[in-house]
């Protein structure tokens, strides 16, 4: 199968990983400052996104990350990827700017590293047909923000991936991220969950190996070779696209999957989630059926 076929299903996988974008809204945020988050709970202190070098259509916007209480010198976070000039508000964590392979948009979501602490996970994604993020986590150090962490796309082909703050444990409010990540081939599919945590005695973050969020393999079928998988998901299709969004990985790096084989499925966070995939593909094609497995 061809990359130009897989696009279809690497829409799927986007939107499954909530990379998106929503809709823009009608009015331009102002140039400067766009919004202040929370950076320390006991210090008020705050994280400051600003768009700054851009004063008119044709300039590149660069964007940069301060905190509410640093002085002049205080060390500035700049962001890998700049926007053009008119900047909008997507959603109220989310701006764009930009059309087709010059779109860029800048999306972040708060992580609470320590019980008191914040910190800011940053995507940057852009491109037309095929869209590529930058993934950052931006945290205080020395009375500056600084970048802890970074899980860019290798920028190779149809690829997708997706970061977000999950509970490290039940009752606590510290949290993890996590960087799901997808890469669309023939020979096979690539899929995997990173996790991560902050380590607030080293200041620094450290990959999180016990306490993983949860995921659900909605498998339709398991096979000896690679090449028995993706002619049975092609088999699966007819022409509505039954198994559009489902992926064949090879199960030797999953743990909990029996090593050696080659299986056609998709992802879900949820259990539920993944056998209602199992239902539409059957209802879509009545000849398909298949189980949910914990990765």
């Amino acid at each position: 199968m061809d990359f130009g076929s897989r696009s279809a299903l690497g829409s799927v996988f986007i939107m499954f990983l909530g990379a998106s974008v929503p809709a823009v809204s009608a009015e331009p945020a102002a140039q400067g400052e766009l919004k202040r988050f929370k950076a320390s709970e006991t210090t008020g202190a705050m994280y400051v996104l600003r768009s700054t070098g851009c004063h008119k259509a044709g300039d590149t916007c660069q964007l940069e990350l301060e905190l509410s209480e640093g002085a002049g010198g205080k060390r500035k976070a700049k962001l890998p990827a700049g926007m053009a000039y008119g900047i909008q508000a997507a959603s109220p964590e989310s701006w764009t700017s930009g059309e087709e392979e010059q779109n860029v948009t800048t999306s972040v979501q708060p992580v609470r590293l320590e019980a008191g602490e914040w910190g800011l996970l940053v995507t940057q994604q852009g491109g037309f047909e095929h869209v590529h993020r930058h993934h950052r986590l931006y945290v205080v150090k020395d009375g500056g923000v600084t970048e802890a962490w970074n899980g860019d796309e290798n920028f190779a082909g149809p690829e997708s991936s997706h970061v977000g703050p999950y509970p490290l444990t039940p009752g606590s409010p510290v949290e993890g991220f996590f960087r799901e990540y997808a890469f669309l081939s023939a020979e096979p599919d690539e899929w995997k969950l990173d996790t991560y945590r902050w380590d607030a005695a080293g200041r620094k973050v450290v990959k999180e190996l016990r306490n993983r969020p949860a995921r659900y393999a909605a498998i339709i079928g398991s096979f000896k070779t690679v090449q028995e998988a993706i002619a049975s998901r092609d088999s699966a299709q007819l022409a509505q696209g039954c198994a559009s969004g489902f992926l064949v990985l090879e199960t030797t790096p999953h743990k909990r999957l029996t090593p050696g084989l080659f299986i056609v499925t998709s992802i879900h966070p949820e259990k539920k989630a993944a056998e209602t995939a199992l239902k539409k593909v059957g209802d879509c094609n009545p000849k398909v059926s298949g189980y949910v497995k914990a990765l």
